[in-house]
């Protein structure tokens, strides 16, 4: 049930420890130990995959003498918008200093997932251990909730892939098998023809995430601003599926200390502005893509080499960008066709090369129809990839919000900014950077009974 606000981020929090499946108390049964902690921050990122927090401990009572550094934390969080409780599992104790008789120290926890992967591993032929499954979102599900792996009871929301999937696995870790697949996992894209992938694996507060960068903007351009407040609009916590867009505007200042200021940004800061020469120097925005076969080199080519059979592919973003999903859909715009004509010139010239392996010895006849079969086009994969991933952070924000545990990275929100000049006696609002972002990272940040929010935000168009 969520608290009664006297401010925008107030919350109550409850924090208990287990060790063996069984919560720790004192001998007059008190669990709670939140007065020994002085505030906590908890993680989540498009390029994590794990929940993290950090904990701080202001121990005056004997706390760090109980603890083995390997217990798990529950943290119970009662906030004004919704109300959350997560699980950590301690790692380490780090930053530990002494001053008189009080300890002071910083644990640091991960989602028991994290711990699990490090001691479970993946070997043999796809088709056996993973039961004949070769879709990319099944063979993940597999090994996310398999009691051989990673065995969680955490919800799973993915995207279906369209290719066939059949490798060997060398003793992986779970979560480098994801990986691998996720960078050869093609989307079903809504609209025939188009090649998307760039697959992310994350995990945010409503669990495992694997979906292209692709369905992630589609995501967040159907998210509805309409119907307020009302369930119809609220976020599907039992599927995970829907989540609710939320506003935020921008005002310099204050304007009360009720439930006003709950939607209101209290700072902007923009951590990169877009680096030109960087983009020129690492092939942001076009290069050369070069696949090599590990065991007939002459099956490789480098540019227009005719002494190499397999294809080098070239590519740019000016060219691809029409295949991309973008935030505003027809209304966005290519950052690229507002720059100098001259600058957009260099920008078209290959500069960079980037390489990927060909495993063509893992052919099976029986999908020989398939046309990624051989993963023969990790080539073009491996272009989109990058381009993908690079034109997402076109325009970054980082902003501090009351805290608002309804956020999640991967999902979208919408900020009003407005502009530094005025049309009259009216402020206009910042076209540039208002409008729908991806949230691409969260720390939500409690001292206290206050929380505040910082969220990294990433849009790919202008419009």
């Amino acid at each position: 049930m969520t608290i009664e606000r006297q401010l925008a981020g107030d919350v109550e929090v409850k924090v208990s420890i287990y060790r063996n499946g069984k919560r720790l108390q004192n001998a007059q049964g008190a669990y709670d130990v939140y007065e020994y902690i002085t505030g906590f921050e908890v993680y989540e990122s498009l390029t994590s995959a794990t929940l993290e927090a950090k904990i701080i401990v202001e121990d005056s009572g004997g706390f760090l003498g109980a603890m083995t550094g390997s217990e798990l934390f529950k943290i119970q969080i009662i906030g004004s918008i919704v109300d959350r409780t997560y699980y950590f599992r301690a790692y380490e104790i780090e930053s530990r200093t002494r001053f008189n008789t009080k300890d002071s120290f910083i644990v640091n926890c991960v989602s028991d997932e994290f711990l699990k992967n490090e001691v479970t591993n993946v070997f043999g032929n796809s088709k056996i251990v993973f039961n004949d499954e070769t879709e990319a979102s099944k063979i993940i599900n597999f090994i996310l909730k398999n009691k051989d792996y990673l065995n969680t009871k955490k919800k799973f929301i993915s995207e279906e892939t369209l290719n066939k999937q059949q490798f060997i696995a060398t003793n992986w870790r779970p979560f480098d098998c994801i990986y691998w697949l996720a960078q050869r996992s093609i989307r079903k894209a809504e609209k025939g023809g188009t090649l998307q992938n760039g697959f992310l694996f994350y995990e945010n507060a409503l669990g495992y995430n694997f979906k292209s960068i692709d369905a992630i903007i589609d995501g967040v351009n159907k998210q509805s601003l309409k119907d307020g407040q009302s369930v119809k609009n609220a976020t599907d916590f039992q599927s995970g599926e829907k989540t609710k867009l939320y506003n935020y505007v921008y005002t310099p200042t204050k304007i009360d200390d009720q439930g006003s200021d709950q939607f209101k940004i209290s700072t902007i800061v923009f951590p990169e502005e877009k680096n030109f020469l960087s983009g020129l120097r690492h092939g942001t925005w076009s290069g050369f893509s070069i696949g090599f076969d590990p065991v007939t080199i002459t099956s490789s080519k480098m540019g227009v080499s005719t002494d190499m059979s397999a294809d080098a592919y070239r590519y740019k973003l000016t060219d691809l960008w029409p295949k991309m999903s973008h935030i505003g859909e027809k209304k966005a715009i290519n950052p690229i066709t507002q720059m100098d004509e001259s600058i957009q010139a260099m920008i078209d010239y290959p500069k960079r090369v980037r390489y990927t392996m060909l495993p063509n010895q893992n052919f099976d006849p029986k999908f020989q129809q398939n046309p990624q079969s051989t993963y023969a086009e990790l080539v073009e994969l491996q272009a989109y990839q990058y381009l993908r991933i690079e034109s997402l952070k076109t325009t970054k924000l980082m902003i501090q919000i009351p805290g608002n545990l309804d956020l999640y990275v991967g999902t979208g929100i919408s900020l009003d900014i407005p502009a530094t000049y005025k049309q009259g006696s009216k402020v206009e609002l910042d076209k540039k950077y208002s409008g729908r972002y991806v949230i691409a990272a969260l720390t939500h940040k409690i001292v206290n009974t206050t929380m505040t929010t910082e969220a990294l935000l990433l849009k790919d168009s202008i419009v």
